[in-house]
Parts: C-alpha cells; sequence; structure tokens
C-alpha cells in the first residue's frame, strides 16, 4: 500500500534532535498511500514511540553502519505537534547544527536577529514555516552568503537572547 516515495531525508551527521525534526516537518503534509525515507547513522530510538501513538507505520533496517526508516500513513495518522513532543528539552545549544525553526521557537527574538543579518526569506511566515523548519545555521549561512567573521557575530547575538 505504501508505494508513493513523497520524500527521502538524509539525516546522517546531524545531532539530536534536528533529525526528529526534520522528520516531524516532513510527516506533516503526508497523505494517505505516501511514504518519506529517511536515512542515519544512528537509530531512530527518539521518535518511534510517537510514530506509533499518532498512528503512522513504520519499518526500520539496519543498513550495516546507516539506518533506513520509512514511514507511511494508512489513512489514521495525526499530526504530531513538533518536536518538542519528542525530545527537546528548554534549552537548547546554538551553533551552526542549530535547527532555524527551533531556534525561532525557542527564543522568538531570534527572527529578528536572523532578518537583520541577512536571512530575509524569514519574513515571509510561510517560509518561515517550512523552510526556517528543514534547515540549519550553517546551511541558512550558506544560502545567504554570509561570511564566516558574520556568521561568527550572529551566533554570538543569538546566544545573547539565552541569557
Amino acid at each position: 500500500m505504501h508505494i508513493n516515495i513523497k520524500a527521502v531525508l538524509d539525516v546522517r551527521g546531524l545531532k539530536p534532535p534536528e533529525p526528529v525534526v526534520r522528520i516531524v516537518e516532513a510527516l506533516k503534509d503526508l497523505k494517505e498511500g505516501e511514504e518519506i525515507e529517511a536515512i542515519s547513522d544512528r537509530p531512530f530510538k527518539d521518535i518511534l514511540s510517537k510514530l506509533e501513538e499518532a498512528g503512522y507505520r513504520y519499518e526500520l533496517k539496519d543498513a550495516g553502519g546507516a539506518y533506513i526508516l520509512k514511514i507511511w500513513n494508512e489513512g489514521n495518522a495525526r499530526e504530531i505537534s513538533g518536536p518538542s513532543d519528542v525530545e527537546c528539552a528548554g534549552e537548547i545549544e546554538i551553533n551552526g547544527d542549530t535547527n532555524v525553526g527551533m531556534l525561532i521557537d525557542r527564543y522568538p527574538k531570534a527572527l529578528e536577529v536572523l532578518i537583520e543579518y541577512g536571512f530575509t526569506p524569514l519574513k515571509d511566515e510561510t517560509l518561515r514555516k517550512t523552510l526556517a523548519r528543514t534547515i540549519t545555521l550553517r546551511e541558512a549561512k550558506e544560502l545567504s552568503n554570509l561570511s564566516d567573521k558574520k556568521f561568527e557575530k550572529l551566533l554570538e547575538k543569538l546566544k545573547k537572547l539565552k541569557k
């Protein structure tokens, strides 16, 4: 039944909770009969029980050094409301691997800082709800052609929001 692959997510090398954030985001529009596949270098133990609770079906395979998680909707799945339901603590570490959407959720003033540093697509609410949830600060840096020096200043300013 689950033959239409909607997305393949490569989350190898990402630190928790980033893989979960990306999977939860990909599941939001998963329709009946559609499937996503996620590839990781770690087992997906943090999300499996939440998938079951939300009504998703899944299959996990150990592919010798990599794990492949196939998730599909047989029509009765409900949305997992977000990474906070899965594994996020109140504090997040702010570095290049930080998910942009999660950063904005935790520290709403981060949005102003990011826009100030040239992440102008975040002005658009739709992109904030979609793009921001799928990229890290480092990936956003690359998309915005931000210099290393300016990126370090951005990280310093964002870290001050935690105080």
